[in-house]
């Protein structure tokens, strides 16, 4: 089954916060125990380059029952360009590997950039 298509879009350096389910494909919680679920962002799904990263075990990801939840903060996007990017959420335990959402980032117009506040 294929990973939960989600778009995202929102002014560069807004605060944009996201939430998704950890179930697998019958709407069953992941277990949880020894688990790391990873938020990246890249340029295009053929690069590896990372422009940024949230991780569950840095703390920056939560889970509360079967809904994880993440907040793509001002600093995360405040000096990217406008436009668009790539995001996929992956859920992995052992050798169990899940891409739980993916999509495209939306990155659109602001006035006050960062160097006006």
């Amino acid at each position: 089954m294929e990973p939960k298509e989600q778009d995202i879009e929102f002014p560069r350096g807004d605060t944009c916060p996201i939430s998704f389910e950890i179930t697998d494909a019958e709407k069953n919680p992941l277990d949880m125990s020894d688990a790391e679920i990873y938020f990246t962002v890249k340029k295009n799904y053929n690069t590896s380059d990372i422009i940024f990263q949230k991780r569950l075990s840095k703390g920056e990801i939560t889970v509360e029952d079967i809904l994880g939840s993440l907040v793509v903060e001002h600093k995360d996007t405040a000096e990217l360009k406008y436009g668009n990017y790539v995001y996929d959420i992956q859920f992995k335990s052992g050798d169990y590997v899940k891409t739980l959402a993916k999509g495209n980032i939306s990155l659109t117009d602001e006035s006050t950039h960062i160097i006006n506040e």
